[in-house]
């Protein structure tokens, strides 16, 4: 084999293996690109929910659950945990077969 057919063989791979990283290398940088699109909208939704959050109304009356008595904590609990059985209930009824309703 002459000398020049071993250096045509060496510039082949060295091609095709230009070739095949420019592809992986083209590859992450899309898909680089595409996840610093997903952060810039995450941080826009970021920002929109600060400004949001800040124009809502906040209640003064809402204590620490440290400095309030076990006993009053449980009785709101359990009138919470009520109201919201009572909810799910008006909200399944309809959907339900008439022989699952009370």
């Amino acid at each position: 084999m002459p000398w020049w057919a071993s250096a045509l063989v060496f510039l082949a791979i060295l091609v095709g293996g230009g070739w095949w990283l420019w592809r992986r290398v083209r590859a992450t940088w899309r898909s680089v690109r595409a996840l610093n699109d997903q952060v810039r909208e995450a941080s826009l939704l970021i920002a929109e929910l600060d400004r949001t959050a800040s124009r809502l109304p906040t209640s003064g009356d809402v204590q620490l659950a440290v400095f309030v008595h076990p006993y009053d904590a449980h009785r709101e609990r359990t009138r919470t945990r009520a109201i919201v059985a009572d909810e799910r209930r008006a909200r399944r009824q309809p959907k339900l077969p008439p022989w699952a309703r009370r």
